[in-house]
């Protein structure tokens, strides 16, 4: 990934998710080794896709209890009031916001389009295989790492 892009994505990704989360993401200057890693148990996967002349997509991967805090935040509920449901609806509206706001950066003349976001619940996490990826941004935050790929 080039360094424009990498600073466009920390930006982006970071505006997102302090202004509609109240999350701070901190972005990691080096990945980590596998050894290294503490993963969590279960995640959010969520997925965006867009077309139009340089087509691509994101994937998002929030450890689970990052998932439901920046539902808490987004809805306006306590931990008692997220269900899984709307925790995989926030992760995809996270993919749409982010990614739509980053493509608004990179194509002013709005030439790609985004697709309808995904999301699913993992058990576990593919760490080996994202951290062999060439689109990974690793993000800290205070619920576990927020793992963002680039494919495109």
């Amino acid at each position: 990934m080039d360094e424009e892009l990498r600073e466009t994505i920390d930006q982006t990704f970071g505006e997102v998710f302090e202004t509609m989360f109240f999350t701070f993401l901190d972005p990691m200057e080096e990945l980590p080794s596998r050894a290294e890693l503490v993963l969590d148990d279960a995640y959010v996967e969520a997925v965006i896709a867009y077309h139009g002349p340089r087509p691509g997509r994101f994937f998002l991967y929030l450890p689970y209890r990052l998932a439901r805090n920046i539902t808490m935040n987004f809805l306006g509920v306590d931990e008692d009031g997220v269900s899984d449901e709307q925790a995989l609806d926030t992760a995809k509206e996270t993919a749409n916001m982010a990614v739509g706001s980053l493509l608004g950066r990179l194509d002013p003349e709005g030439t790609l389009k985004l697709h309808i976001p995904e999301s699913r619940m993992m058990d576990g996490l593919p760490a080996d295989e994202l951290l062999a990826n060439p689109g990974l941004r690793l993000f800290n935050t205070d619920f576990g790492l927020l793992w963002v790929v680039y494919e495109g």
